[in-house]
């Protein structure tokens, strides 16, 4: 199979990956941080260790602000329900995903959504007419997931605190291969460990800034003050409760790792040419409209429609002609599609990663051609 479909999570994963989370498997499986012996121990090392490449790699000075968590949606449900009261007033960019959105809806948050720019970004410039003295936080999608369009996650820091609000990053897209210094932003930072980072689903991570302190998602046993029915306050235990995913956490560690071997540039430079050759590929086919073709910053994310065709339908002949695997719809990114105006089409979604050659590019122009002329 081509696979082009790394926007929802990398595939295939390094090798070294792969051997980590077998070798944990087969040699230790403890639980760390529950029990003194040679096996919890080694088990609490790998977690340390993974979290001290991300500190590294993410320019953070102490590893503890850094937890662990299943996912980004995890992340981010965690600084929205943590930050901000029933009712509150939050301002969130147009590309926002539904793991940032439908929080705030839980708990009937006021929401401002910032504008469209005429590059496919979200207009960060607009923030300080929105911000009102009730505002308890500020939510900007790094990366869109629906066009690729990179926002400007500096300006919106900057003006964030020139106005003492929380901002919160959800860096689905962009964690691993995008230059970030979390300690530089002083952002909430919520980011995935299956994608960019190419480790095993199931990983993921919060960045908390020191001077925040959000309310825990769930409490309970952390290996920690068992002798107290109260939560933990100490960094990161006071929101790791439960058994975490150690076999996962340890090929993360082993992804973080094989980056920082390869280069995070070499790898965006590589994934920024693939989509150049989608764009210009897909802008010569007739009826296909591309989004955003020109975004100045992008990650490797295209979308693209096709006239009067369906998005599904396209996906479907790609992956069952041609063996090549896409998504179509709104990718969970309702505001977003609302803003490009793709709302009642959706698009078809093409992302490939670090170890998809120009062949396979190539491969699939030819079958979206074959597609749309027949």
């Amino acid at each position: 199979m081509i696979y082009l479909d790394n926007a929802a999570t990398s595939f295939p994963k390094p090798s070294n990956v792969c051997s980590a989370v077998y070798k944990y498997m087969t040699s230790c499986g403890a639980n760390a941080g529950r029990s003194s012996h040679k096996m919890a121990r080694r088990a609490m090392e790998v977690v340390w260790d993974c979290r001290d490449e991300l500190a590294q790699f993410f320019g953070v000075q102490n590893p503890q602000n850094i937890v662990f968590v299943t996912n980004t949606t995890h992340a981010l449900n965690t600084a929205v329900l943590g930050m901000v009261p029933p009712g509150g007033h939050v301002i969130v960019s147009c590309l926002e995903h539904n793991s940032s959105v439908r929080p705030l809806y839980k708990i009937h948050a006021e929401v401002s959504v910032l504008p469209l720019s005429e590059d496919g970004s979200c207009n960060i410039a607009a923030l300080p007419e929105h911000i009102r003295p009730d505002t308890k936080l500020v939510i900007i999608n790094h990366a869109s997931n629906v066009s690729g369009v990179v926002n400007d996650i500096s300006l919106a820091a900057s003006l964030c605190k020139s106005y003492r609000i929380p901002l919160l990053i959800d860096a689905a897209q962009t964690a691993g291969i995008l230059p970030l210094s979390f300690d530089t932003l002083g952002a909430f930072v919520a980011f995935p460990g299956h994608k960019s980072l190419l480790g095993p689903q199931g990983t993921g991570g919060l960045y908390i800034p020191p001077i925040y302190s959000p309310a825990p998602l769930m409490c309970g046993g952390t290996g920690s003050n068992s002798e107290s029915l109260e939560q933990p306050q100490i960094l990161p235990d006071y929101y790791e409760s439960g058994t975490q995913n150690v076999p996962a956490i340890a090929g993360l560690l082993e992804g973080i790792r094989y980056i920082r071997r390869k280069g995070r540039d070499l790898i965006y430079a590589h994934e920024a040419a693939l989509a150049g050759q989608i764009i210009d590929g897909l802008k010569r086919i007739p009826q296909v409209s591309v989004l955003c073709p020109d975004a100045p910053q992008r990650v490797a994310t295209v979308s693209f429609t096709v006239w009067q065709r369906d998005t599904s339908e396209i996906c479907e002949r790609l992956d069952e002609e041609y063996d090549i695997a896409c998504r179509a719809g709104l990718h969970c990114a309702p505001l977003a599609h609302r803003s490009y105006h793709t709302l009642e089409t959706g698009t078809v979604r093409v992302s490939p990663g670090y170890f998809t050659t120009t062949r396979e590019i190539d491969t699939f122009l030819n079958a979206v051609e074959h597609i749309v002329s027949h």
